[in-house]
């Protein structure tokens, strides 16, 4: 949506001033590059447009690091020696006061919706908080993601539409430990891909550095991805610590988790995607 309305040469310049402030080597978060090409041409979702299509492309890739990261692809030479990174040190947060679990649905799932899916260039997707059902019938003991979200994506390269279900389970940093990696990877029996997303706020990393080692350890185990939020509102606080594998699911299992899960309106727009 960016760049409609550009010539090929207005996206061209928009990409070569954006790969002028990636380092010849070396990461650099999105916050500072964001930052460094702040101005009146570069919206958010302008950052995002050009940036995806610079990784779809093979020019950069994308890194880990509070609020995701880029590098030049191996084989992508530095523009020149002028162009060296400009590094923004993040900010740091202010104090998060704990919160519930129930109370850091919304804003993680508005994170996810937003910056998240912007970050992991998913071409259309739908984000459905699910955990709070009611009595409803869900299929049994930790089947019931705490977020959902679906997504679609297409490649450049690679014919066809390729359907995701990625789930979330969320989890304050007073109830953090390794149970959180279970109760995920229960999901991932319909999911392609399952998360343990858990706020710890800068003023209690250290305190849960030894839990948050075991947690990490057993996400690398059993394929969940991980990732902290020091802030569940501002995703340049997030941090991905595990990447999820993406695995197929039983086309059954997923199907059922479709029907007992998410909204009728989750459902249909699914079915629209692939009529």
């Amino acid at each position: 949506m960016a760049l409609e309305g550009l010539s090929e040469q207005e996206i061209a310049a928009r990409e070569e001033e954006l790969l002028s402030k990636v380092p010849a080597a070396g990461p650099i978060g999105n916050v500072s590059l964001r930052t460094a090409l702040s101005g009146q041409a570069w919206s958010e979702e302008m950052y995002w447009a050009v940036r995806n299509r610079l990784i779809e492309r093979g020019v950069l890739e994308p890194g880990r690091g509070r609020g995701g990261s880029v590098r030049r692809a191996s084989a992508t030479p530095a523009i020149s020696a002028s162009s060296l990174a400009i590094t923004t040190p993040i900010p740091a947060s202010s104090p998060v006061a704990s919160l519930s679990e129930r109370d850091l649905y919304v804003p993680m799932a508005g994170v996810i919706r937003s910056k998240w899916a912007n970050d992991y260039r998913l071409d259309s997707h739908l984000v459905e908080i699910t955990a709070q059902q009611g009595a409803r019938p869900t299929g049994g003991r930790w089947t019931r993601p705490d977020i959902t979200v679906a997504s679609f994506k297409t490649f450049a390269y690679v014919p066809g539409k390729h359907f995701d279900l990625i789930t979330f389970e969320v989890k304050p940093h007073d109830t953090l430990d390794v149970t959180v990696i279970y109760e995920a990877l229960a999901h991932r029996r319909a999911a392609t891909r399952s998360y343990a997303l858990v706020h710890i706020p800068d003023h209690k990393q250290r305190e849960l550095e030894a839990v948050l080692d075991e947690v990490a350890s057993e996400a690398k185990r059993y394929g969940v991805g991980l990732l902290v939020a020091a802030n569940p509102s501002d995703y340049d606080t997030w941090e991905e610590l595990v990447e999820a594998v993406r695995h197929e699911p039983d086309p059954e299992r997923l199907n059922d988790f479709l029907a007992q899960q998410v909204s009728q309106g989750f459902r249909e727009q699914v079915v629209r995607w692939f009529r």
